[in-house]
């Protein structure tokens, strides 16, 4: 399988920086907001993870989830090898034995299949990828070099596609964020942990945070309507509660303050409490402005680095 050299200051484009990268932890990951013919609303999430433990110890993990918000049932499954036999990655997809995401040419595509669901979605490409931060490279909270990622995103695409619930094919639509992300940083250090927000408002524009509150350290990309963007690294992020799972703390609802971008005051309220998906926590949430009006919504991805002192170095592997 081909992989190129690690060049975060010296990004190529984004077809080639979408292939597997040498001594790299990286992944691709994608969150869809859906409602149903009833309007119902469901997320999806899928994640392919190639993590670089050791030299030596580099498994994949597919880690793909639906969320029910009507019956707040919660479906996930993942699958785990530390062969490239059954793998296929070149510059346009992603193929597994039971998940696929792939690049066409009017749009992306994904599909996974677990135990008691599977979903399948097409997403036009929107505003086409941003690079995210500083030209595509984030500190990992950590200013070194070895502590950091390229990264950018297809950042709100139009999507349509059916989801499988417990037998039930159901219809749905909406929109689908997509990442590419990875480096050299140590996923096994707690300084690196992050709380991420992907902001997508109803007027079409979005905002990405990247927040390490152990460090003190932030960054973010304001992705304009007109398709322009710009990099946010001046914002005040406040939580407003907590909650624990698996006996880990995470952050849960924050007070945002951006100044001289779009409303400034913002309020991110997660729609249920959230779920642990192997060793992150996911929520999905609302947007209120300062005169508590609803203007988009949020998906949320947290580290348990963040707020625990202490983490079992093994809960990578308590799952697999």
């Amino acid at each position: 399988m081909k992989q190129i050299p690690y060049r975060v200051n010296q990004l190529q484009d984004f077809d080639t920086e979408w292939l597997l990268h040498r001594k790299c932890s990286e992944w691709w990951y994608a969150t869809s907001i859906l409602r149903d013919e009833e309007n119902h609303l469901y997320s999806c999430q899928y994640t392919f993870l190639r993590m670089r433990l050791m030299p030596f110890l580099k498994p994949f993990i597919l880690m793909a989830a639906i969320t029910d918000f009507q019956t707040k049932k919660h479906y996930y499954t993942q699958q785990f090898t530390l062969s490239h036999r059954h793998i296929q990655i070149d510059s346009m997809k992603v193929v597994l034995p039971k998940a696929l995401a792939k690049k066409e040419t009017d749009g992306m595509l994904i599909e996974c299949t677990g135990d008691d669901f599977s979903y399948r979605l097409q997403m036009d490409y929107g505003k086409g990828p941003f690079w995210h931060c500083n030209h595509g490279k984030l500190f990992m909270g950590i200013q070194s070099e070895k502590e950091t990622t390229f990264y950018y995103s297809y950042p709100n695409m139009p999507t349509t596609g059916t989801i499988l619930l417990d037998g039930k094919e159901i219809p749905v639509k909406g929109s689908t964020w997509f990442d590419k992300q990875g480096g050299t940083f140590n996923f096994l250090n707690i300084h690196t942990h992050w709380e991420w927000f992907s902001m997508r408002f109803y007027d079409q524009e979005e905002i990405m945070l990247f927040h390490f509150p152990q460090q003190n350290y932030r960054d973010g990309t304001y992705i304009r309507k007109d398709c322009t963007s710009q990099r946010l690294n001046q914002y005040h992020m406040e939580p407003t509660g907590f909650v624990e799972k698996n006996g880990y703390r995470f952050s849960c609802g924050w007070q945002l303050e951006m100044s001289g971008i779009k409303d400034e005051h913002y309020k991110i309220v997660p729609i249920i409490d959230g779920q642990l998906n192997l060793a992150y926590f996911e929520q999905l949430c609302y947007i209120y402005d300062k005169d508590s009006r609803e203007v988009g919504m949020c998906f949320v991805e947290l580290l348990p680095g963040v707020y625990n002192r202490k983490i079992d170095g093994k809960l990578l592997l308590k799952k697999i």
